[in-house]
């Protein structure tokens, strides 16, 4: 668990059954229908290369964020904030978080988005992420193009040795 001044980001080390539901809950609230279910979130998080990160408000999950890492690159598959609690930083900090947790040798980062989420696409072009291609009907629940999105890091073995002594 790694404490903030505001709040806590916890990782998957901390995902329990009630809060996998809890994630799916808030997953189908922000992302609709095609919300990820409280299996998948165990199921992610129990990965080797899942990562499932969320903030505490409370006793309420506030935000989340999923994604996975595979060989020289990552992918968020997730990105959700209650209602309630938007406009706090909180998305833009587990974004942060998650490429704190990214290997060396990871190079690029991936992310997908509706057409029409003009708020999510501004926080990920804020986060370095650009504009790379479309993908035609990638959503269903309403049909929606996608936005697929690319942020270029290079994390070395150099500076992950120095982020783990530091």
């Amino acid at each position: 668990m790694e404490n903030n001044s505001q709040f806590s980001i916890l990782n998957s080390q901390f995902i329990t059954p009630s809060a996998a539901e809890k994630l799916s809950e808030l997953d189908r609230l922000c992302v609709g229908a095609e919300g990820w279910s409280a299996e998948s979130f165990m199921s992610e998080a129990a990965k080797d290369n899942g990562i499932v990160l969320f903030i505490m408000e409370g006793d309420r999950i506030a935000a989340l964020l999923s994604g996975y890492t595979a060989v020289g690159e990552a992918d968020i598959t997730s990105v959700a904030v209650h209602p309630d609690f938007r406009r706090r930083g909180y998305a833009l900090a587990l974004m942060k978080r998650f490429e704190e947790l990214l290997p060396a040798g990871t190079e690029d980062i991936f992310l997908e988005v509706r057409e029409s989420n003009a708020g999510a696409i501004a926080l990920y072009e804020k986060c370095g992420f650009e504009r790379l291609s479309v993908r035609k009907n990638f959503y269903t629940l309403p049909r929606e193009n996608a936005v697929v999105m690319r942020k270029t890091i290079i994390v070395s073995k150099e500076e992950k040795n120095a982020d783990i002594r530091n």
